[in-house]
């Protein structure tokens, strides 16, 4: 099929925090893109989406894997998505429910996940209830409380070379022992997700109010150019097109 042009502006409302974010509203222009996060997305009305696998498709809930390249239609009607950090548990659950990237969602599934979230703080935790996700508890643990606890107590403002030798250190391991656990647990090397964790921070930033330059640099970029060019490989968009209708949590 052929999706409908999406609307040239992004229009709602979206709230974040390093774990999660949601937006609300009706999607705007949009390049093929991939993220790390685990995207829900959810609809009352068949929204268009396409993947490089599929094409353009007509789906009112979906489940869409981490890495996995996307576009986001519009159909004019609101929006509801959500993204989760992969290495969580409930993200881990949600990507053991994928069929190569990517779960289209029954009705059912749909309408339970509509209901949690309109009262949900934490989107993650009411989607894991919603979509029974707790039937996946049997799931083998594959966490690393090292890995997570080196993750929690990460900076804000990660250094500018934070090498591998670096961070091994830290934890008593050998780099190629860190690079594998980390690997491990977070299902991306390294330098990926460090790049992922400046791009969360520098958004974070720019919501509370900082420039994009200032956001930047608070996040490890070299510049704004620099974060908006990973930003919009990320989300196939540019930052400015999101931060004024977002909020912190």
């Amino acid at each position: 099929m052929t999706a409908r042009p999406s609307a040239s502006a992004w229009k709602g409302q979206a709230r974040m925090d390093l774990g999660w974010g949601e937006f609300v509203g009706v999607t705007g222009d949009n390049a093929p893109h991939s993220h790390h996060a685990v995207q829900v997305m959810l609809s009352e009305q068949p929204q268009p989406l396409w993947t490089a696998a599929l094409g353009w498709q007509e789906v009112r809930g979906a489940l869409i894997g981490p890495e996995l390249s996307h576009r986001l239609g519009s159909n004019g009607e609101s929006v509801r998505l959500v993204y989760i950090e992969p290495h969580s548990d409930v993200g881990r659950r949600m990507t053991a429910l994928l069929e190569q990237g990517l779960r289209v969602l029954t009705p059912d599934e749909c309408e339970a996940a509509h209901r949690v979230l309109e009262t949900a703080n934490a989107p993650d935790l009411a989607l894991a209830e919603a979509l029974a996700l707790s039937a996946l508890e049997s799931l083998p643990k594959i966490r690393d409380r090292d890995i997570e606890a080196w993750i929690a107590a990460l900076p804000m403002t990660l250094p500018e070379r934070l090498t591998a030798a670096r961070c091994a250190k830290q934890l008593g391991l050998s780099s190629s022992r860190f690079l594998h656990r980390f690997r491990a647990h977070t299902g991306l090397p390294l330098r990926p997700y460090l790049r992922w964790r400046r791009l969360l921070v520098a958004l974070r930033e720019a919501m509370q109010g900082a420039s994009l330059t200032d956001a930047a640099h608070a996040a490890g970029f070299s510049d704004a150019a620099h974060f908006t060019r990973t930003f919009r490989r990320h989300f196939g968009l540019a930052p400015s097109a999101l931060t004024t209708m977002m909020s912190t949590e």
